[in-house]
């Protein structure tokens, strides 16, 4: 019933901040209204998410608190981020990355990145949802599997469809403080019944309580994989988009950062409690949640449930709301140029419901081992390729269409190989997608611009 209680008034709070929107720019950050602490809140709920909550408790509970490296590391981009919010602001036009690169290039390199981030946001919203399902499914034990995914992908796509960046960002600011709070609280109190952090640790075998005990290829492959890849998403340079201007960007990057960086010593903590209550839980998904039901009482645990379920509704809703914006980028682009402001609107709330619902496909073939891999090469494969276009096209006059569209193309086709062949297991996909990506970006280009050269 807290659970309940809690989960109704936190997306109630979502969905009223969409009645103040009036125009489809106010719904996808388009108005340029974020200040700092809500900017840094929607970044640190969308870093957040399953995998910090439930990937990194699941790593706790296999390797100990070297699962916290997943939130050190992970969240470093938003550093690299704040370095070059200022020039992002001043040369990306809109709230859409599909419009920047039709600006800049063209739009056979901008439907590339849209149908791609399309089929990215296909898997990945799933992959979140898989996390939610593992907490849901024991608050209310009782009911089935596809009943949970359809209540966990409602909660999101509730006031994302509705209330747009509104309710990303007065949800953001909600869960990222509360889920902080009830985290420490959890902590303070578990770790008196253990006699303190080192009598726990002392009850597993030493590497548990070791740092170094997460592969340092993964710790550099979160690191640089997020500062290639997710710093160039949609979902992250929407946000990015929105704030007020753009020192707001920059302190807004450095304040999400601050916000999420920690968070995994906890989420990893709850995985180590799993372990030493002997439970055996398998690969370990389920041990967030197992760690929260075991050592609080039923309203304290509902309540934090309830933060951790709209925490990581809060990263599908981010997700949700890029592929919505994308799609209606898409529709006004290329379906309806001649749609009004009001059929626009219309549209992104559709279309983002529409999709969201169509995400339940995958989710059920997804496995719940390994999640937090699973997600991160995902990523590197559909995101990293982009950032040449994006990051070097803001910064080098040199590339060119060619350029771009060839070394999105090419990176995007070596992750697929490299998953498919099995190869990430043992290095991770992001250096070959990055090493073809730039290799064949900077050599087309600088081939390509010689010859638009000599035709001027």
């Amino acid at each position: 019933m807290t659970w309940l209680i809690t989960f109704i008034v936190v997306v109630g709070i979502g969905v009223y901040a969409g009645t103040k929107i009036k125009s489809s720019n106010q719904w996808s950050g388009g108005d340029r209204s974020l200040g700092v602490l809500s900017l840094g809140c929607v970044f640190a709920a969308w870093q957040i998410g399953g995998m910090a909550i439930v990937g990194a408790a699941q790593n706790g509970y296999n390797l100990g608190i070297s699962g916290a490296w997943y939130s050190i590391a992970g969240s470093f981009y938003f550093i690299v981020l704040a370095f070059f919010a200022k020039v992002i602001r001043e040369k990306m036009p809109g709230e859409s990355v599909p419009k920047y690169l039709q600006i800049r290039f063209d739009s056979k390199t901008s439907k590339l990145y849209s149908y791609a981030w399309i089929i990215y946001g296909f898997f990945y919203i799933p992959i979140q949802l898989k996390t939610v399902s593992s907490i849901i499914s024991l608050v209310v034990p009782e009911l089935n599997g596809i009943l949970i995914m359809l209540i966990g992908v409602t909660v999101a796509v509730l006031y994302t469809g509705f209330s747009g960046m509104k309710g990303a960002s007065a949800v953001g600011r909600v869960v990222c403080i509360g889920i902080y709070i009830l985290l420490i609280v959890f902590t303070i109190i578990t770790l008196q019944k253990f006699g303190g952090y080192r009598e726990l640790m002392q009850k597993l075998p030493q590497e548990y309580s070791k740092m170094n005990n997460m592969p340092i290829q993964r710790i550099i492959a979160w690191i640089f994989g997020g500062c290639i890849s997710t710093a160039v998403m949609q979902s992250v340079l929407q946000p990015l988009l929105a704030a007020k201007d753009p020192e707001t960007a920059r302190k807004g990057s450095i304040l999400g950062y601050l916000i999420s960086a920690p968070i995994c010593f906890f989420t990893a903590l709850c995985g180590i409690l799993s372990k030493v209550s002997g439970a055996d839980l398998g690969d370990g998904t389920t041990a967030f949640a197992y760690a929260i039901k075991t050592f609080s009482s039923p309203v304290f645990a509902g309540i934090i449930f309830a933060f951790s379920t709209m925490i990581i509704a809060a990263t599908m809703a981010t997700m949700m709301l890029a592929t919505g914006t994308i799609i209606t980028n898409i529709y006004k682009t290329q379906i309806n140029p001649e749609a009004d402001d009001n059929k626009i609107l219309k549209m992104s709330k559709v279309i983002t419901f529409i999709f969201a619902y169509l995400t339940l496909i995958p989710a059920f073939l997804i496995p719940s081992s390994s999640l937090t891999n699973l997600f991160l090469r995902l990523q590197h494969i559909a995101a990293a390729p982009v950032s040449f276009s994006i990051l070097l096209g803001l910064t080098w006059k040199k590339v060119t269409k060619e350029g771009a569209f060839f070394s999105m193309l090419s990176g995007m086709i070596v992750g697929i190989i490299w998953m498919v062949l099995g190869f990430s297991d043992k290095i991770e996909a992001i250096y070959p997608v990055v090493l073809v990506t730039y290799f064949i970006g900077i050599i087309v280009s600088l081939l390509t611009n010689k010859k638009g050269e000599e035709l001027a």
